[in-house]
């Protein structure tokens, strides 16, 4: 009876893990797909006022993918590692960080994956 309940604990949780990992997903692919849409200052804009209300520092991961869809890395790169110095355990940025370095800075790169892993062993693969 113990071991069931213990069974049902883990797939509980189980389960609430995978909807913050697919609330994170969908959040990544509202920034992509406006930087897509052309509708970038606006997103941009937006992102910036979310951060001004909230202390989440998911509108600047957001606002990366928008610098990414108009060819600013560095401002992309430069906001991430803001985050990541903010929020060491921040899994979501770490993945940006790593794609950002990912050809171009092979020590970046490097530590990304590494707190990737760390934060995440089971997903965090290359």
């Amino acid at each position: 009876m113990v071991a069931r309940v213990a069974v049902a604990i883990v797939a509980v949780l189980a389960i609430a893990w995978l909807g913050v990992m697919e609330r994170d997903e969908r959040m990544v692919q509202r920034g992509v797909q406006a930087s897509k849409q052309g509708e970038r200052a606006r997103a941009e804009r937006s992102f910036r006022d979310a951060r001004l209300l909230n202390p989440d520092s998911a509108p600047d991961v957001l606002r990366s993918f928008l610098y990414l869809g108009a060819n600013r890395r560095a401002e992309a790169k430069a906001l991430v590692e803001d985050v990541v110095r903010r929020e060491p355990d921040n899994l979501t940025a770490w993945f940006v960080l790593f794609r950002i370095s990912q050809g171009t800075d092979p020590a970046l790169e490097r530590r990304a994956l590494a707190a990737r892993r760390r934060l995440d062993p089971v997903n965090a693969r290359r």
